[in-house]
């Protein structure tokens, strides 16, 4: 696998880390640095693909800057060693998708496209993998599906994925609100691979709870080809992440208690657009607090409004996996990706002489 993978993606090094396309944390310098360091780094692309639609806007200005930080500006044909996540469950994947982002990736040439949370009632992938393959066949695209199940997994290789993220209950932000921790899920995933698609060539890459070397390690055991992580990028320099929420993620302990998974994250924000099968992990506040007391939701959300109004943060979402009482600092997402590739192979050491 890991010479698939290097035929996929010759700047990467053994074992992989991905960043995650993290809205309003991850951008196209993070990402840069990222995929420098040897990594895979990838851009949020946002949910709506209507022409006007602001979100591919900034897009294409990170993707620009991911360019000029990897020395590719006067490269134009030679692809971007990045990806770009998109989430699928708006009308407009549909209806907009297959007209206004091929030519963005046509423009950009970025090697991995990144698909989460379709509809289920439309099953889009079904459509886009086969445009997104057809897009970027030049230039060897690459489509990563990102599930929560075995049979989301068995869909999305059904749909035509090159790659699957298997995400467990352990990762922050928007997920399956029914699921299994990542420890089961990864090494089901794997089995189902093995057994229904035995000769096709697919990556597995783990999700949820990662935040170091040792994390990384497990998953390698349990039949991941590579890890992604997305709480331990918000500590790095290059995040868009406020100052108060890197306090927050470094502040944070015992991420099994000081995280919660909940709709509530989205529904006091008047957050409406995810289907309810999704709900997501975050850092436990006084919002998820007053309703466990039985605060009603309108007065829960009241309070939101009030203390934002007020430039108040203690009611802030701060999104958050269960690892993240083990991150203590901030540093360059580089340093990050090398740290964690090299605890990797250090820990891997240590077992092999224990053994």
């Amino acid at each position: 696998m890991n010479r698939l993978l290097k035929g996929w993606f010759p700047t990467i090094s053994h074992p992989l880390v991905i960043s995650a396309p993290m809205l309003a944390t991850s951008n196209g310098t993070l990402a840069a640095e990222v995929s420098k360091a040897g990594g895979l780094g990838t851009i949020p692309g946002g949910s709506i693909f209507t022409s006007d639609s602001a979100n591919l806007q900034t897009l294409d200005q990170e993707l620009l800057t991911a360019r000029k930080i990897l020395n590719l500006n006067d490269k134009l044909e030679t692809p971007l060693p990045v990806g770009i996540g998109f989430l699928t469950f708006h009308h407009s994947t549909t209806t907009h998708f297959p007209s206004t982002i091929p030519p963005l990736l046509i423009k950009h040439k970025p090697l991995v496209i990144w698909l989460f949370a379709p509809d289920p009632s439309s099953r889009p992938h079904q459509q886009l993998i086969p445009l997104l393959h057809k897009t970027g066949k030049f230039w060897g695209l690459k489509v990563f599906v990102q599930v929560g199940s075995v049979a989301a997994a068995r869909e999305a290789m059904q749909d035509g994925a090159d790659g699957i993220i298997a995400q467990g209950i352990d990762a922050g932000g928007h997920q399956w609100a029914q699921g299994a921790g990542v420890v089961s899920l990864v090494p089901e995933v794997r089995e189902m691979l093995r057994q229904e698609f035995d000769g096709k060539e697919v990556a597995l890459f783990a999700a949820g709870g990662i935040v170091d070397g040792s994390g990384l390690l497990a998953m390698l055991v349990l039949g991941a080809d590579g890890v992604v992580m997305g709480t331990r990028f918000i500590a790095a320099d290059e995040s868009s992440a406020p100052g108060h929420a890197r306090e927050v993620i470094l502040g944070a302990e015992d991420g099994g208690i000081s995280t919660v998974k909940s709709h509530l994250h989205d529904s006091v924000k008047g957050v409406t657009h995810w289907p309810k099968f999704y709900d997501g992990r975050a850092i436990a506040g006084p919002s998820i607090r007053d309703e466990q007391a039985g605060l009603p939701l309108e007065e829960n959300i009241a309070k939101y409004k009030e203390t934002e109004a007020a430039g108040d943060n203690s009611r802030n979402v701060y999104w958050s996996g269960t690892a993240v009482g083990l991150v203590k600092n901030v540093m360059p997402a580089g340093r990050i990706v090398e740290q964690v590739r090299n605890q990797a192979i250090e820990r891997m050491a240590e077992l092999k002489a224990s053994l």
